[in-house]
């Protein structure tokens, strides 16, 4: 797909904000002069994080899922006390999560308010990023600009007493529209691809405030967010992030929560939650069931699981080389290139150790295939250029061979609602992570100023891998002996 076209797609999906179907998808690629077969076009359709799969073959973006949709901030006395709101994570899941939260903009009747700095106590600063998981709230704070001089990366995102947050202005809403302290911000996200948002003030000090805006009406609101979140744990699990949670809980319920007695969730968790938390998931954290570790495997995909490990690379059926992402290969032959090393049947022995991996047709395939691309590879490839990349990649690449073996000899199993849960999830994380990471530097999208805090996240994958391999080991031999009945004669 031409970078121009790709583009032109990406837009349709960033702006396009009324419902639609395969056919609509398929006549526009055909306008765009795009080639796709319907199963490639099925898959980008269910499986763009950009799209809704809705009833009926339709769809929706997350343009058009929450473009106009009603939510609130309530400030706190500390902001209004500073004459600002953070912006943290206080949009979510209603804009685009790839937006860091100071390149959002907030509107008021057609002015853009000031965007603004203040500084906070780390203590206090982390509330403001809490939705975004507490293992990534210190990495935002990080990432706001006026904290670049704090070296929070450089010291391990350990953050210092006192950070500073990107914040839009309240002077005009205070003066021009009459916000005092206690009261709502109502807002709607006016354009999605643009990430801009429009606010409006509702007083919550007169005394003739209509009945949809009710004390009864919003501790409503907070009983119906608690409900959908319980009924989203059952038919979704606990998602890919929190992000992803609440996204499916709003599109779904968007009658029931987008409207003009809408709390937050900040302050559901902080005030009405009783049956829901932050708990932890794997080294990460989810909304999930209070008191309750979110499980690898339920309902949502009892039956699809051996699927969640097939979509990072392995295919239960299919156990052959092609299964292996085409880009972990070409990062494996860059290794060598980097270590000097001719030996191609080093990668097949690293990625295939058990015999029963590959045949022995499969096994001359690969080689022939590796020694193709490591002349076409060869060709370009640059030593001194590649030092940054070299040691993060050949330390992520020894930790893959070790993780994705452990995945396959999980796939193998008959049943994993016996496996441990929790190491399940880690398990599934850090498999995740070090493919991310490996197609980053495949793709050249890794700071190479940061080499040392990638190797220090490596390092941690290790850790959190070494923790529980023995443990999944123990639950495939268990499974593997359960396949056995013993027969009394």
């Amino acid at each position: 797909m031409g970078w121009t076209k790709k583009k032109l797609l990406d837009t349709f999906l960033r702006n396009y904000t009324s419902r639609f179907t395969f056919s609509d998808v398929q006549n526009l690629c055909k306008s765009l002069g795009l080639e796709l077969s319907r199963e490639e076009l099925f898959s980008f359709l269910e499986m763009n994080p950009l799209i809704f799969p809705l009833e009926k073959k339709t769809y929706i973006t997350r343009a058009g899922a929450f473009t106009s949709e009603i939510f609130s901030i309530k400030p706190t006395a500390c902001e209004v006390d500073k004459g600002v709101v953070v912006i943290g994570d206080r949009c979510i899941p209603f804009v685009d999560s790839e937006f860091l939260p100071h390149e959002l903009s907030f509107w008021c009747e057609g002015h853009r308010l000031r965007s603004k700095t203040a500084e906070f106590d780390s203590r206090d600063a982390e509330k403001f990023y809490a939705l975004y998981g507490e293992e990534y709230l210190s990495q935002y704070i990080a990432m706001e600009p006026e904290n670049f001089d704090l070296g929070i990366p450089e010291n391990d995102y350990l953050l210092p007493s006192k950070v500073n947050l990107a914040c839009f202005d309240l002077e005009v809403l205070i003066k021009e529209y009459g916000f005092k302290k206690g009261d709502r911000l109502l807002c709607c996200v006016k354009n999605w691809d643009k990430g801009y948002i429009n606010v409006m003030v509702v007083s919550e000090h007169s005394n003739d405030f209509s009945s949809s805006d009710s004390r009864e009406d919003r501790i409503k609101w907070y009983s119906d967010l608690e409900n959908a979140l319980l009924e989203s744990f059952k038919r979704h699990g606990p998602c890919s992030s929190i992000e992803e949670q609440l996204a499916n809980v709003f599109l779904e319920n968007r009658h029931l929560l987008c409207n003009m007695s809408c709390g937050s969730v900040e302050e559901y968790l902080a005030r009405y939650a009783k049956k829901v938390s932050m708990e932890p998931f794997g080294v990460e954290t989810r909304l999930w069931r209070r008191g309750e570790n979110a499980p690898a495997v339920g309902v949502w995909n009892h039956s699809e699981m051996a699927q969640n490990f097939s979509e990072q690379g392995y295919d239960e059926v299919q156990q052959s080389f092609f299964s292996v992402p085409p880009f972990v290969f070409d990062q494996y032959v860059l290794d060598s290139l980097y270590r000097r090393d001719d030996n191609l049947d080093r990668i097949v022995e690293l990625l295939f150790p058990d015999e029963d991996m590959l045949s022995d047709e499969d096994t001359r395939d690969l080689l022939l295939l590796l020694r193709q691309r490591r002349d076409i590879l060869a060709k370009k490839y640059n030593w001194f250029a590649d030092r940054g990349y070299g040691r993060i990649r050949q330390k992520a690449l020894e930790l893959y061979a070790r993780v994705s073996f452990l995945v396959f000899q999980v796939d193998k199993s008959s049943s994993l609602d016996s496996f441990p849960q929790q190491e399940l999830v880690i398990l599934s994380q850090v498999y995740g992570h070090l493919l991310k990471m490996l197609q980053d530097i495949a793709e050249e999208a890794l700071d190479e100023s940061e080499c040392e805090s990638f190797l220090l996240s490596i390092e941690g994958m290790e850790w959190n891998f070494e923790d529980i391999q023995e443990n999944i080991l123990a639950a495939v031999e268990r499974s593997r002996l359960n396949r056995f009945k013993v027969i009394k004669s």
